[in-house]
């Protein structure tokens, strides 16, 4: 399995820093975050997509997954964009995700993702490439059963899933993660390698009754690893898993030394799977 970084907290480094990061923690790249602030922006992404990758090659990386903001209302009109990232070496790059509000109630929401995701697996098959969808809480798909519903019957390797354990924990869309990857099949494309726990606070007069959700380490947080691992491997799962330290954010040694104990558990769990 492939391990890309989702740098996030990462963006007081250069690009090159970035990289000697990545090799010090001994995964295979980081991914292409194409925002305004980070390394590659999408006003100037015809040269700072193309640089980024060779920084990443020069210390023998590779950057073959982008997190974009492109919307899949708006795909037919970013086909430059998709053409840069295809010419880049990039083979799958992450959509923007969908309000909940977009279809203006709820039950609409199926029918009008479903119309987004047929339109996006066609510029996608145009350009060669696979867009992904990231199951996210507060926004939509929010869990796998969505999910599935939005990509049921199209081609998988124009179109994939995202699936990811922390968000669940964290936020919203939690289902049973053997039930998930068994029910996505061939559209798991990329594994969110994160996790969460709940934790009791001592103010237990507020409306959560003093637990609090937030993001910690895998090997501390609340998600089956091992099962989940197990069962990407019945899948025949071959997409990269996106490491996403959203821990420690304000300490960043801190936020290292467990980042290298959550890789050595992806691994050690992958190795015994």
């Amino acid at each position: 399995m492939k391990y890309y970084l989702f740098a996030k907290f990462f963006q007081h480094l250069t690009a090159d820093a970035l990289m000697e990061c990545c090799e010090e923690l001994g995964i295979d790249g980081p991914t292409a975050m194409i925002r305004d602030g980070y390394w590659v922006t999408r006003e100037n992404q015809k040269t700072t997509l193309p640089s980024f990758i060779k920084t990443a090659q020069a210390h023998h990386l590779e950057v073959t997954y982008a997190d974009t903001t492109i919307s899949m209302s708006d795909i037919e009109s970013c086909e430059e964009e998709l053409r840069i990232m295809k010419d880049s070496g990039i083979t799958q790059f992450r959509v923007n995700y969908i309000s909940k509000s977009a279809a203006g109630s709820p039950r609409g929401l199926q029918d009008y993702t479903r119309a987004l995701v047929e339109k996006t697996v066609q510029m996608a098959q145009k350009h060669n490439i696979q867009a992904i969808i990231q199951i996210h809480g507060y926004l939509y798909p929010h869990n796998a059963t969505a999910a599935y519903s939005a990509v049921k019957g199209l081609d998988a390797k124009y179109i994939g899933i995202k699936i990811d354990p922390g968000n669940n924990i964290c936020q919203e869309g939690y289902e049973l993660f053997d039930y998930q990857i068994q029910l996505l099949g061939e559209y798991v494309a990329a594994l969110g390698a994160k996790d969460g726990c709940v934790k009791r606070i001592d103010d237990v007069s507020n409306d959560q009754k003093g637990w609090s959700r937030g993001f910690a380490p895998a090997f501390e947080g609340i998600s089956d690893y091992p099962l989940i691992f197990r069962n990407l491997k019945k899948i025949n799962f071959n997409g990269p898993a996106i490491l996403m330290p959203f821990y420690n954010e304000k300490n960043f040694g801190k936020l290292l030394e467990n980042l290298k104990k959550e890789i050595k558990y992806f691994k050690d769990i992958e190795s015994r799977t």
